[in-house]
């Protein structure tokens, strides 16, 4: 920031005098003691200096003198972001605002500081969530569930031809000498094969079986890292909303800074003398 140059202009000091001079008085950055602090927290606070404004001319006309504006006292200075147009600051009211800024600076160099790592868990959590959501589809149960109903059908298929089965076998035993070679023979042959129906059915129902114990035990750990990353979402907010708090704070305090010492001036002696703990 810079402070508002202040100007002397000489005139025309006399008739006999053809010509003129003017005197610009110079100006440095001033010194920055605002500094600005949003929920990002990324501000940082600048400092310089203002130089006094520059002494007019030695030898100038006493018309001239007496047409040019009062220039500022050489030790004032105003704070780099203020105006200047505010009453003079004393010295407590400096050595005031100077410890309530310095104050200001470290409060907020810790909130900082506070931010970082709670970004860098904000980035955790979110890789976290996608691997969740990986994980989610790896326990769609549809496949699983086409398979089992696949196997009930097939189960019921299997108990009703056992049952025909039984019933010509019980019609063949009941039939004494009258029942064939073939008929016996093809009684044998379909044992054979239900047998061998069974025990395909008996090892998909042990696969299936499986299938679900280890659905089941993936939805648990599933289900409980969910509610893992639940808790620390929780805890995650409950830091971040103390930090917005904080900033908050710090910003009205900033705020009500700049109306009380950002607007006025105030003497280079004075703020040596603080300087040096006097």
């Amino acid at each position: 920031m810079k402070s508002n140059p202040s100007a002397a202009t000489a005139a025309a000091a006399a008739a006999a005098v053809a010509r003129k001079a003017a005197c610009v008085a110079a100006a440095r950055p001033g010194l920055a003691l605002c500094a600005a602090i949003g929920l990002a927290l990324v501000a940082a606070t600048a400092q310089a200096q203002t130089a006094p404004a520059a002494k007019p001319p030695a030898r100038q006309a006493s018309a001239a003198a007496a047409a040019a504006p009062a220039a500022p006292a050489a030790s004032a200075r105003t704070f780099g972001s203020g105006t200047g147009r505010g009453p003079l600051l004393t010295r407590d009211e400096l050595r005031a605002c100077l410890t309530q800024d310095d104050d200001l600076k470290q409060r907020l160099a810790t909130l900082v500081a506070a931010r970082a790592p709670l970004e860098q868990e904000r980035v955790g959590i979110g890789e976290e969530r996608s691997g969740l959501a990986a994980e989610r589809t790896k326990l769609d149960a549809a496949e699983l569930n086409a398979a089992v109903g696949a196997f009930n059908d097939r189960h019921k298929a299997f108990d009703e031809r056992r049952t025909k089965w039984e019933a010509r076998v019980k019609a063949f035993n009941d039939s004494g000498r009258t029942a064939t070679e073939a008929d016996r023979d093809a009684l044998a042959a379909e044992r054979t094969e239900l047998e061998r129906e069974h025990a395909a059915l008996d090892a998909e129902r042990k696969r299936l079986a499986g299938m679900q114990t280890a659905r089941q035990s993936a939805v648990a750990a599933y289900t409980a890292r969910l509610n893992a990353l639940d808790a620390r979402v929780a805890e995650w907010n409950k830091r971040n909303a103390a930090i917005n708090e904080s900033a908050g704070a710090v910003e009205a305090e900033r705020s009500a800074w700049r109306a009380n010492c950002g607007d006025r001036r105030y003497r280079e002696d004075d703020e040596t003398a603080i300087r040096a703990g006097k």
